[in-house]
């Protein structure tokens, strides 16, 4: 609707949702329009039409609100992507082409100011920010005769991109510069065409905390929101105000088999030895009753490696999620599972398209392989947090490496039961989900008392069996 009126009126659809949305008594829209720097409902003043006080605020999915909003506020600037924009700027008329080359090379060379030696391997980086800002001042006052011109400017126009992109990297900037903000930290990646700096923010909480000013109640919830203590830290509610609760699952357990099969590994220093075993393992349980079932592996290297060892039972379609897959190429599919003309299993990553965000209802799924939490790389920038987060909240590990991974963990087995008629199989893979600090993330209603319970010592006779009572549950249904 709002595309249409904006081409019917020249006007711009964006802006014209922003002034409505004071005449809206409800708006939907992503974090960004709420937690960024230059957030859109920030500009937006007298939400609340009619009513008294300030609007409400409610987060879904709220486990992903602190690393959204660490994102939110990581920019980077890379030599490789501005010397990409030299074609386009050259394209410019005369009168703005040689002044838009020429800041655009001291751009570059700005960025390669954060590199100092010749040392290869990533680094803390520590940015020239009176050059970055002197730069800023020079690609203002340049877009501002740029848009005052008689130019036609398109959608993705060169100068646009390259003004905005720095201007956002030095407010940044300047605010990371203040030595009070321990949360954040700049490093460079060198690569052989130039280089990459790029802040880093580990804790958004003191600047979510100043979002939450503009609302009278804020709700958050999410299946995915242990421990309770991170997740209020990390999103800056104050946890002497903020009340928590925990709900179980609406839906039969009977329903429901959930298995951990600690005798694989996935550590790095194991995984070799491991990849055969679990395609092993999952063919020998999906055999036992035909149906779709996703494999959800850590990361891609992770899933090309037993995918290329996986014989799936007679009958089986095997397909696997690709890098960079484009949303027709999910939807095709989905649009598969959906069918259920021929029982297939998925292998896909935690965290991606598959895991997160989609229901899958009926007998699209009938069963999800968690293998191993996918805990972050280790690297310079994850190394930094856990220094961070262990100076401040004294759970370094934890916080930069346990929680994010339990969280994409559990979203993962959250893709099988949607209903109250739904039925399936839940199984992880790892001996690390029977450890306290990784169990702890773990919904309540997953265990009685200790998640040792969920280990079995015949794991083919119990999912026969499991399957055996659900078919009877479901002919008496």
């Amino acid at each position: 609707m709002f595309r249409a009126l904006g081409e019917q009126y020249q006007v711009c659809p964006f802006e014209l949702q922003i002034d409505c949305a004071r005449e809206a008594d409800i708006i939907i829209c992503d974090y960004n329009y709420v937690f960024a720097p230059r957030s859109a409902l920030g500009r937006v003043s007298e939400l609340a039409v009619d009513q008294a006080g300030k609007p409400n605020l409610v987060i879904d999915e709220a486990h992903n609100l602190p690393s959204r909003a660490m994102d939110c506020y990581s920019p980077l600037l890379s030599s490789l992507t501005l010397e990409k924009m030299r074609d386009e700027i050259r394209k410019l008329p005369e009168h703005f082409r040689r002044e838009a080359e020429e800041l655009l090379d001291g751009c570059i060379l700005a960025v390669a100011a954060c590199h100092r030696d010749q040392n290869p391997k990533p680094k803390l980086s520590y940015p020239p920010a009176e050059r970055f800002l002197e730069q800023d001042g020079r690609l203002r006052a340049f877009l501002s005769r740029y848009l005052d011109s008689d130019l036609e400017i398109g959608r993705q126009d060169v100068v646009l991109r390259l003004c905005f992109s720095w201007s956002e990297f030095t407010e940044i900037l300047e605010l990371a510069g203040n030595p009070e903000r321990e949360e954040f930290f700049t490093t460079y990646h060198p690569h052989p065409s130039g280089g990459t700096v790029k802040i880093t923010c580990c804790d958004a909480s003191a600047l979510l905390e100043d979002c939450y000013d503009d609302y009278q109640q804020v709700v958050g919830f999410s299946a995915t929101l242990k421990p309770f203590e991170y997740y209020l830290r990390l999103s800056g509610l104050d946890s002497g105000r903020v009340r928590t609760s925990e709900f179980a699952s609406p839906f039969p357990k009977e329903r429901r088999k959930l298995l951990i099969i600690p005798q694989v590994s996935t550590r790095y220093s194991e995984r070799e030895r491991n990849y055969a075993r679990i395609a092993d393992a999952v063919q020998r349980i999906t055999a036992l009753r035909r149906g779709n079932y996703f494999i959800f592996l850590p990361s891609f290297e992770f899933l090309d490696r037993v995918m290329a060892l996986f014989q799936a039972a007679e009958g089986f379609t095997v397909l696997g999620q690709e890098r960079g897959m484009k949303g027709a190429q999910v939807e095709a599919i989905l649009e598969h599972l959906r069918g259920g003309n021929t029982p297939t299993i998925i292998f896909a990553v935690q965290g991606g398209s598959f895991s997160e965000g989609v229901d899958y209802a009926g007998e699209m799924v009938i069963g999800a392989f968690v293998v191993g939490p996918p805990l972050p790389n280790y690297d310079l920038e994850r190394e930094l947090m856990r220094g961070y987060y262990q100076r401040k909240y004294g759970a370094g590990f934890d916080y930069a490496y346990v929680i994010p991974a339990m969280a994409k963990a559990i979203q993962a087995a959250g893709r099988v039961i949607r209903s109250e008629s739904d039925r399936g199989l839940i199984v992880l893979m790892d001996g690390r989900f029977v450890e306290p600090c990784y169990s702890r993330s773990m919904p309540a209603d997953w265990f009685e008392s200790e998640v040792t319970e969920l280990v079995s010592d015949g794991i083919l006779g119990e999912v026969a069996e499991f399957w055996a009572k659900v078919g009877e549950c479901s002919s008496r249904d």
